[in-house]
């Protein structure tokens, strides 16, 4: 899948934490669309960007946040006139205390939309004020540093589920960002059957050309990068949880057979289905 890339060894956590800031102009778009094995929680201090999370654009202004959780394909874009200053944090299940691990699940299990949040108004100070001390300490690199981080980031994270709302994207979705969803989320509740690109498109309600140059556009992948991405990442969860026969997970996950799944599978990771099972056993 040239066009979808695994950032979780380019950006490798230092001690399970990252965290930085950076200013966008408008006409600002990432290269790839990607996706890593850690969370990302990106905030949006000044302007609005958007993003494509698996199946859903999200308008992100000024004050909100999502949170993306490992292995989920992610896209950013800027395209209004002004600056766009954001906060990203980055973490994983080192990170997470049991205290913080009913906050991150609750992102996990409410519906898509739940992942885009609004900070209320009178903890945005503060909120701003402990981003800004973590990202002090972690460019100190150095025990200080990290011992202040083992402290502020539980209770920044903590601090979120008291000071948030959900956002509607209702009304900031245009009908035709509205149709290339439906067919996403469509492809996520299929991809274990035979899709074709022409099955997406009716769902949307375009032809199949013009289809595949919408979505493609809007999500910064093809169609087939899309659906073999669902499949994919269904099938690093049934390697991770299950002992079920590598082809069995195959036919699950859609595939038309084991080598070819086997073929795909080893484009992505770099090892293969049975190399990563053991690999995630250690």
């Amino acid at each position: 899948m040239p066009d979808l890339k695994d950032l979780s060894q380019d950006r490798r956590l230092r001690n399970h934490f990252n965290i930085d800031k950076k200013r966008r102009t408008n006409h600002h778009r990432q290269s790839a669309p990607h996706f890593h094995s850690y969370y990302e929680l990106y905030y949006m201090q000044e302007g609005s960007c958007r993003s494509w999370l698996t199946d859903t654009v999200y308008t992100l202004e000024k004050g909100e946040f999502i949170l993306i959780p490992p292995g989920e394909y992610h896209l950013f874009s800027y395209d209004r006139q002004g600056m766009h200053d954001r906060f990203a944090l980055y973490f994983d299940n080192e990170r997470l205390t049991s205290a913080m691990g009913p906050f991150v699940d609750s992102f996990i299990t409410l519906p898509a939309q739940a992942f885009h949040f609004q900070i209320l108004p009178d903890f945005e100070d503060e909120l701003l004020l402990m981003l800004s001390r973590m990202l002090e300490y972690y460019r100190m690199d150095n025990d200080y540093g990290e011992f202040m981080l083992s402290h502020m980031v539980p209770v920044f994270l903590l601090s979120l589920t008291r000071h948030i709302r959900q956002v509607s994207e209702k009304s900031q979705v245009s009908s035709k960002d509205a149709a290339l969803q439906r067919a996403a989320q469509y492809i996520s509740e299929h991809y274990r059957e035979p899709l074709t690109l022409e099955d997406a498109a009716a769902v949307a309600g375009f032809t199949p050309a013009y289809f595949s140059r919408s979505f493609k556009a809007l999500a910064g992948i093809g169609f087939r990068d899309y659906l073999t991405h669902m499949r994919l990442k269904e099938a690093v969860r049934l390697l991770r949880t299950t002992q079920l026969p590598i082809q069995e997970i195959s036919g699950r996950c859609g595939f038309a057979s084991s080598n070819y799944f086997g073929d795909v599978f080893r484009s992505a990771y770099k090892v293969s289905p049975r190399e990563y099972r053991r690999r995630d056993d250690v």
